[in-house]
């Protein structure tokens, strides 16, 4: 168990580190205070994490881009993490096959982490890894992508804020600067269709289509590619029905690609499937296939909106 001393919750800004970007054992050691406020609550670190659990893809992803590899004691699901940094994540201990259902908390407590990396809200609960508040007091820091904090309408700049505090409280904020530099460039070089497509975002059910809703951050996504999401008033992920899907009628269906329901079945489904057959982007065939981890927050932003962008200007 952690000493308790070691983390700290204080309403405070946040304060940067005193030390440069080595990343290193000293660094870590040297650190002033960092507190980073997180889905509404500051948390502060009294020191660089030494032994982290990603248990998200995303999250793994966001470590390993700055350059925090060595820090990683334990990650989810590493055959779905992207080619750039497959390399670097050999060696890392895998603690779950795959991120759906999250590891429990007694996994994730197996790697003795001082921090806990998390892109989804259900990470965090007492069917998962436990609850934050209660992960705290017993030593155990937590950082959930902001993106997904419950209630917040996630943009794109959360990603760029989470990368910065981050590369704070691990004392390397002249990575976290390059980095968002990166990712900005990303988003920035594409440029939007014209004419505003409609589009739906099928998260999988079939019977019961589900959507991400407007608050997620592939409705930013879709907005940043010229598009706008036919279900504005959906607020979380959310069930919708095939009759409003067709009354509203999309221009183009965005597919999130994953392992319970492959896109390439879910289309075949969707084109067989009689109620949809005059539905413009049945018709058309614009379905736009994007891997769900591409759709959360994370550093692959440039990636999602290209493929959107191409996908809706076909």
């Amino acid at each position: 168990m952690k000493k308790l001393a070691s983390l700290a919750l204080a309403a405070v800004a946040v304060l940067p580190t005193a030390c440069g970007d080595s990343g290193g054992t000293n660094a870590a050691a040297s650190a002033a205070p960092v507190t980073a406020r997180n889905c509404g609550t500051d948390y502060t670190f009294t020191g660089a994490p030494r032994r982290v659990v990603a248990s998200s893809t995303p999250a793994t992803e966001v470590l390993l881009a700055l350059g925090l590899r060595d820090r990683i004691a334990g990650t989810v699901a590493a055959k779905d993490i992207v080619p750039e940094y497959a390399a670097a994540l050999r060696g890392v201990k895998v603690i779950a096959e795959s991120a759906f259902p999250p590891p429990s908390k007694e996994v994730v407590y197996a790697a003795d982490p001082d921090l806990v990396v998390s892109g989804y809200p259900d990470d965090y609960g007492p069917k998962a890894m436990g609850e934050r508040a209660t992960l705290r007091e017993e030593g155990v820091n937590t950082y959930l992508l902001s993106a997904n904090c419950p209630g917040h309408k996630a943009k794109i700049e959360d990603v760029y804020a989470d990368v910065r505090a981050l590369a704070r409280v691990f004392g390397v904020p002249a990575r976290g600067e390059a980095l968002v530099a990166k990712l900005q460039g990303q988003v920035n070089a594409v440029e939007p269709v014209p004419g505003t497509p409609k589009v739906f975002d099928y998260a999988g059910g079939r019977e019961k289509p589900t959507t991400a809703g407007s608050t997620a951050l592939v409705d930013d996504l879709i907005r940043r590619a010229g598009g706008v999401g036919i279900f504005p008033e959906v607020t979380s992920f959310k069930q919708v029905s095939w009759e409003e899907v067709v009354k509203r009628d999309p221009d183009a269906i965005l597919v999130e690609d994953q392992a319970f329901e492959p896109a390439d079945k879910a289309i075949a489904w969707m084109k067989t499937y009689g109620p949809l057959k005059d539905v413009t982007a049945v018709k058309e065939n614009r379905f736009i296939v994007i891997p769900v981890n591409d759709t959360q927050p994370g550093v692959r932003g440039g990636r999602a909106l290209t493929t959107l962008t191409e996908g809706l200007a076909r």
